[in-house]
C-alpha cells in the first residue's frame, strides 16, 4: 500500500542510531451506506497548521531491541521533522518534504539525501508526502470508495485484492482507522499498521499509539510509537543540515 513502506524506512532511520484517551464506544450500523462512511472518514481528517509531539519509539527485530525518544514536528502539507535522542543526546534527524527525504545519524556519521522519485524507484511504487501524514494521524492512505465494504466485528471494513490483499478498518465512534494493512502472500510479506487507541487534544482526535508490524520473508520487525505532549498551531522551527563529515548511505 502506498506510503506504508516509506514510513517504515524513516522509522528505521531513527532506530539505526542505537489530552484524555477516547475509546470507541458506539456501535457500527449494519445498514450504513459505504458512501456515507467514506465521507465521514474524510471529514475526520485532523485539521491543523503545525503539530509537535514527543514520541516514545520502541523498535525490535530478530537481532536487536531499541527504545528511542523522538521529537516530532509537522507543518501540514509541507514538512515533517524528527529528532531522535539516545541517552539524552541527539542521535539522528530526519527531514521530509513533498519532494525530498533527508537523514543523518551522528554516531555512525551516515546520511541520506534523495527525492521521492529515487525512493519510489527503490520501492517499486509511487509515493506521496500526504500519505505519510495520513498514516501518522489515523487516516487511510488510499481512497476507500472503490474498495469492498462490510460491517465486521463492530467496525466498518474495506477490502481489496487477491494477490495483494488490502484491508482498512474504521472505528464507529469517530471513523478513524483502527487498522490498515497490505499483505502479499506469494512474497510472504505483510505490513500492518494498527491504532490501539486515540486521544483528544485541543478538540482534535489523534492516535495515542501506532504499531507497525512488517515481515519480508524471514525478516520481521516491529515499531511502536506513543504520542505524548501533543500541541497544535505553535510557531515551530525545523532546523536541519547534514554534517559535512557524514558518509552517504544507499537505501
Amino acid at each position: 500500500m502506498k506510503g506504508y513502506r516509506i514510513l517504515y524506512i524513516f522509522l528505521a532511520m531513527i532506530v539505526i542510531s542505537c489530552g484524555g484517551v477516547q475509546k470507541a464506544a458506539n456501535s457500527a450500523s449494519a445498514t450504513a451506506k459505504k458512501v456515507s462512511v467514506v465521507k465521514a472518514h474524510t471529514a475526520a481528517r485532523t485539521d491543523f497548521k503545525t503539530m509537535k509531539s514527543r514520541l516514545s519509539v520502541n523498535y525490535k527485530d530478530e537481532k536487536q531491541s531499541r527504545n528511542v525518544t523522538v521529537d516530532l514536528r509537522i507543518e501540514k502539507g509541507k514538512q515533517i521533522w524528527m529528532s531522535a535522542k539516545f541517552l539524552g543526546f541527539t542521535a539522528a534527524k530526519v527531514y521530509i518534504t513533498p519532494d525530498r527525504v533527508q537523514f543523518y545519524e551522528k554516531l555512525g556519521k551516515r546520511s541520506f539525501d534523495g527525492d521521492f522519485s529515487l525512493i519510489s524507484d527503490f520501492l517499486g511504487e509511487a509515493l506521496e508526502y500526504d500519505q505519510l501524514e495520513d498514516l501518522l494521524l489515523g487516516q487511510a492512505v488510499e481512497y476507500l470508495q472503490p474498495h469492498e465494504f462490510a460491517v465486521v466485528d463492530n467496525q466498518y471494513q474495506f477490502t481489496q485484492g487477491q494477490l495483494i490483499e488490502k484491508l482498512f478498518k474504521l472505528r464507529p465512534s469517530d471513523f478513524k482507522v483502527s487498522e490498515q494493512s497490505i499483505r502479499k502472500p506469494v512474497e510472504d510479506s505483510f505490513l500492518v499498521i494498527t491504532y490501539p487507541d486515540y486521544q483528544v487534544v485541543e478538540k482534535r482526535i489523534i492516535p495515542l499509539e501506532v504499531k507497525v508490524d512488517a515481515k519480508r520473508g524471514k525478516r520481521f520487525s516491529q515499531v511502536t510509537l506513543e504520542f505524548k505532549n501533543v500541541e497544535f498551531n505553535q510557531d515551530l522551527s525545523f532546523p536541519f543540515s547534514i554534517p559535512s563529515n557524514s558518509k552517504p548511505m544507499n537505501l
